[in-house]
C-alpha cells in the first residue's frame, strides 16, 4: 500500500489481531456456511482476512485512544472493550453474509 498524506501504510500485525479475534469468533459458522457455498477452508479464511482489512480500515484511527471511542456515538454496539466490539461486529457481519 502506497503511503500518501491522507492515507497511511497498513500495520500488518494490528490486522492480524483483528484477523484473530475475527477467527475466533465466527470460524466454525463461517466455514460451514463456505462449505455449503463450496468454496470451504480457504474460502473462509480469504473473508476473514477481507473483514480484518475492512475493519482496520474502518475503525483503526478511531480505535487508537478506546476510551473516546467507547463514549463516542462510533461505538454503535455499546461495547466495554476492543474485544467485544471486535466480536460483535464480526458477528453481524457474518449474519448478513449468511442471509445472502
Amino acid at each position: 500500500m502506497k503511503t500518501t498524506s491522507t492515507t497511511k501504510k497498513a500495520d500488518p500485525h494490528e490486522i492480524g489481531m483483528i484477523a484473530a479475534c475475527i477467527a475466533d469468533t465466527v470460524m466454525k459458522s463461517l466455514y460451514e456456511h463456505c462449505g455449503q457455498a463450496g468454496i470451504g477452508y480457504i474460502g473462509a479464511l480469504d473473508q476473514i482476512s477481507v473483514w480484518a482489512i475492512e475493519f482496520y480500515q474502518q475503525y483503526d484511527k478511531k480505535m487508537k485512544n478506546w476510551e473516546d471511542f467507547e463514549e463516542s456515538t462510533d461505538n454503535i454496539f455499546f461495547a466495554i472493550c476492543w474485544d467485544d466490539f471486535v466480536i460483535i461486529w464480526a458477528t453481524e457481519k457474518l449474519k448478513v453474509l449468511e442471509k445472502s
